[in-house]
């Protein structure tokens, strides 16, 4: 079965989440002191609680503990019923996109109303600059939000954005940018950030 993973900044509402899945009489493992060696019992190991049982394990902040925590695809075959409960992950981390493109993991985040709000008008700030003529106002105001999202999560919110432009020319060219730039994310290796400043200061230059 699917390893399940509880995270994001609403960590009561993910607390819960996890519980509904496992029931009662479920284990819990802190990750903090946990090596590699102890991933075998816990993921293919028994129940402490009755040795013919379903094991069901909630296992706390593993990310935390980076060795252990980028090993988990390699035990993504367990038998047991596990979720992890984490914080805020880092969807642009290798380690996090690795794990979260493991189909036999499920993730699903929990995020506070305050930062859900927070999150969509940083995400719009970008485009807006790029869109008014500030090219290097964009690009500053993207760095300060690659640590917590993603690439192509930018560039749907720019496409979300410009929807509002289509009746204009420089909206419509403004979607051509965009459209490229997603297509530019899905088929190349470079650094999926690149088509994305790339894009703002195309975008800053319309007329």
């Amino acid at each position: 079965m699917p390893i399940k993973i509880f995270y994001g900044s609403d960590r009561i509402a993910a607390r819960k989440a996890a519980e509904r899945v496992l029931g009662t009489d479920y284990e819990v493992i802190e990750a903090e002191e946990l090596s590699v060696a102890d991933l075998e019992s816990i993921f293919r190991g028994t129940t402490i609680f009755d040795m013919g049982a379903e094991r069901k394990i909630l296992l706390k902040d593993l990310s935390s503990n980076k060795e252990c925590f980028e090993k988990l695809p390699e035990y993504a075959d367990t038998t047991a019923l596990v979720a992890l409960l984490e914080g805020k992950l880092s969807k642009v981390l290798a380690s996090v996109k690795a794990i979260f493109a493991c189909k036999e993991i499920e993730a699903k985040e929990f995020t506070l109303r305050e930062e859900l709000t927070r999150d969509k008008y940083e995400n719009n700030a970008p485009f807006n600059s790029a869109f008014a003529g500030r090219g290097a106002e964009a690009i500053r105001k993207l760095n300060l939000i690659k640590d917590r999202t993603a690439a192509p999560v930018i560039i749907g919110t720019m496409g979300s954005q410009v929807v509002k432009y289509l009746d204009k020319p420089k909206g419509q060219k403004a979607m051509k940018i965009i459209a490229k730039a997603d297509m530019m994310t899905k088929s190349s290796n470079i650094d999926m950030w690149l088509p994305v400043e790339w894009a703002l200061l195309e975008i800053a230059q319309l007329k």
